[in-house]
C-alpha cells in the first residue's frame, strides 16, 4: 500500500507551520512558539503578541490547517473546510469559546487549480477541483473560532474562512484587535479574600505562617481545581518551585503572601476560564503550564491581578495524566 496520503500529510504540516511561523516571526515580528505534537484540543502553536519589540503579555491560540483536501467548496466570499466529524467539531468549538485569550484556525493551502489553456479550472470526473502543488507561493487565511458565524449553516462539519481575512505580511493589526478586550483586567473574576487570605498577604511572620498554611492545605489529597475540572495535586513541587533561589527574594515572598489568594482561585473561578501558557515536549511526555487570573481589591494599593501555575504532565503512551499546583504571582 502507498504511504503517499502519509507523506502529503506530513509535508502539508511542515508547509503549514512554516507560512505561519515565517508571516508571525519575519513581517509581525512576534515571537511564535510551534507544539511538535498537538496537545489533546489540537493547539499547534502560540503567537506571542508584541507591538514595536515591547511583549503585551497576551497570547494567541493557533490551530493550522493545511493542503485542499480540506476544502469542501469556495467562492470569491468564503472557503468552506471540513476539520472534523459533527460531534468533535461541536466539542472543539465550546472549547475554544471558553478560552480567555484569542484562539484562531489559519487554513494553508499549497496548491492552486490547474487550468486548462483558456483559463477555466479543470476538474475530475467527481467534479472535484484538480490541484497543483505550489509551496513557495502558498496562500493562507485565518478564521476567529469564536465567532458566531464560523460554522456553516445547515451543516454539520463545515466552518466558513471569510476570504478576506488573508493571513500575510499585512494581517499583524487584526490580530492586534482581537487581544484588545484582554488587555483590559475588567475581563477578569473579581474574588473577596477570606479571613485567611487576608492573614498571609498581613502576615508578620510570613515563612511560619505560610508553611503552615501550605502543610494544611496541601493534607496529602488532591483537590478540585474548578477551573479545569480535573483534581490537581498541593505537594512539594509547588512549594519547591515558590522557594526556588532561582526567582528572587521579591518574588518569593510575593507567593508566599499570596497562597491563600491561590486557594480561593482554585476553588472559585468558574470551569474553563483558563488558558494554556506553554508546552513542551520529548518523546513520550507533554508538559503545559495552565494560568488561571483573578482580581482582588487591596485597601491600599488598589486592583491587583494574579495568577496561579498549574502544571500538567500527560504520557502519550497511555494517556496517564497528573497536575500540580505550581506557583502563584502578582500579574503586572
Amino acid at each position: 500500500m502507498s504511504d503517499l496520503p502519509n507523506r502529503n500529510r506530513t509535508i502539508n504540516e511542515a508547509t503549514g507551520m512554516r507560512v505561519v511561523a515565517q508571516y508571525v516571526q519575519e513581517f509581525w515580528e512576534c515571537g511564535w512558539q510551534p507544539f511538535d505534537a498537538r496537545n489533546d484540543k489540537g493547539i499547534d502553536g502560540l503567537i506571542l503578541m508584541r507591538k514595536k519589540s515591547i511583549d503585551l503579555g497576551v497570547k494567541i491560540n493557533v490551530q493550522v490547517k493545511c493542503g485542499p483536501k480540506y476544502i469542501s467548496s469556495e467562492n470569491k466570499d468564503e472557503i468552506r473546510i471540513s476539520i472534523d466529524n459533527e460531534i468533535g467539531l461541536i466539542e472543539h468549538i465550546e472549547y475554544w469559546k471558553k478560552q480567555i485569550e484569542p484562539a484562531i484556525l489559519v487554513f494553508v493551502n499549497p496548491s492552486k487549480p490547474l487550468r486548462d489553456k483558456s483559463g477555466k479550472i479543470l476538474k475530475d470526473d467527481k467534479s472535484k477541483i484538480i490541484w497543483k502543488e505550489s509551496r513557495l507561493n502558498s496562500k493562507a487565511w485565518w478564521v476567529d473560532l469564536k465567532s458566531e458565524n464560523l460554522r456553516v449553516e445547515n451543516s454539520r462539519t463545515l466552518i466558513s474562512i471569510p476570504k478576506k481575512n488573508v493571513f500575510g505580511e499585512h494581517s499583524k493589526g487584526e490580530f492586534l484587535k482581537l487581544t484588545k478586550p484582554i488587555l483590559s483586567n475588567k475581563h477578569l473574576p473579581l474574588i473577596e479574600l477570606n479571613s485567611d487570605s487576608k492573614k498571609l498577604l498581613n502576615s508578620m511572620k510570613l515563612k511560619d505562617d505560610a508553611r503552615e498554611f501550605y502543610k494544611q492545605w496541601k493534607n496529602g489529597n488532591s483537590i478540585l481545581c474548578k477551573a479545569l475540572n480535573k483534581d490537581i495535586r498541593v505537594s512539594k513541587t509547588g512549594w519547591n518551585h515558590i522557594l526556588s533561589a532561582k526567582r528572587g527574594s521579591e518574588r518569593r515572598i510575593g507567593s508566599l503572601k499570596l497562597l491563600g489568594v491561590a486557594k480561593q482561585i482554585i476553588n472559585e473561578i468558574e470551569e474553563g476560564k483558563y488558558f494554556l501558557l506553554n508546552q513542551t515536549e520529548d518523546l513520550f511526555e507533554i508538559e503545559q503550564k495552565f494560568g488561571i487570573r483573578a482580581r482582588y481589591i487591596d485597601r491600599l494599593m488598589g486592583e491587583q491581578v494574579v495568577q496561579v501555575i498549574v502544571l500538567r504532565k500527560l504520557n502519550t503512551m497511555n494517556r496517564n495524566e497528573k497536575l500540580w499546583f505550581y506557583s502563584v504571582h502578582y500579574r503586572r
